[in-house]
């Protein structure tokens, strides 16, 4: 599937979004995706993008990422405690707090059912505001920036690999090739409770590219064929579009999700 729409944010720049997801040559596509429509209350917290990937191996991944995804309208429904102007610092916590909020009713949906108590996904979700981009993340799905002909990796997986790089024990290049490369330390759902949920918060500037993903396209696509993709002179829809087709043509055997935004 993939979708355009074209946002007007007063008296600053518009956002260009699209987004494109494929099954690849899985079964059942455990990807999901959320994007804000132009008739949301907004109550200045921006718009927000998301992407989550159902657990493979474990019963409920897709119903997991689903939940996860459309348990994000509460972000806007939540009102923020604060004083004063919206600050983008309020915007991350809320943001954190509704995802934890998402884990504690994916294990409660889990105990009404122990065919699918197991059941997780990663969430990885971008908020873009007035002067930023607002981060939080669990799991193995990523964002990228392109910027100034710059491909930034703006999260840091949560697996067992990931710690193994940071270790020194696996070379960054082969990870993906790597037996656990799959093996989640963090996620949202499952058993155990989430403890911790990653932020990042920077400011925004024109031409700013952002690419939402799941490892089903950032393991089969290279980083100078990302970087090629999000580079060209198109509409976010058509770059989300050829960026699923790359990763199907090189042979993606995961499903695989792409949500593209582009700062005008």
């Amino acid at each position: 599937m993939k979708k355009r729409k074209k946002m007007m944010k007063p008296d600053s720049y518009t956002i260009d979004h699209g987004y494109s997801s494929h099954i690849g040559q899985r079964q059942q596509n455990q990807d999901a995706l959320r994007v804000t429509s132009e008739d949301v209350s907004l109550h200045g917290k921006g718009r927000l993008f998301a992407v989550a990937d159902g657990m493979g191996g474990h019963p409920g991944g897709e119903l997991a990422s689903r939940l996860a995804c459309s348990g994000l309208s509460d972000y806007y429904k939540k009102e923020i405690n604060q004083q004063g102007a919206l600050r983008p610092t309020d915007v991350s916590r809320h943001l954190a707090e509704v995802i934890i909020r998402i884990d504690r009713n994916l294990r409660l949906e889990g105990l009404r059912d122990s065919k699918i108590e197991d059941m997780g996904t990663t969430l990885s979700c971008l908020v873009v505001t007035d002067t930023s981009s607002i981060i939080a993340h669990v799991g193995d799905s990523r964002i990228y920036r392109l910027r100034n002909g710059h491909l930034t990796c703006l999260t840091v997986d949560h697996t067992f690999v990931q710690d193994m790089i940071f270790e020194g024990e696996v070379d960054p290049d082969r990870a993906h090739l790597h037996p656990l490369r799959h093996m989640l330390t963090r996620a949202v759902g499952t058993g155990e409770q989430l403890e911790l949920v990653d932020s990042r918060i920077d400011p925004i500037k024109t031409k700013d590219c952002f690419l939402l993903c799941s490892d089903g396209l950032y393991n089969t696509l290279t980083r100078s064929c990302i970087l090629d993709l999000l580079s060209r002179h198109i509409l976010a829809s058509e770059t989300a579009a050829e960026l699923v087709l790359q990763a199907r043509q090189n042979g993606a055997r995961d499903n695989i999700t792409a949500i593209v935004i582009r700062i005008e």
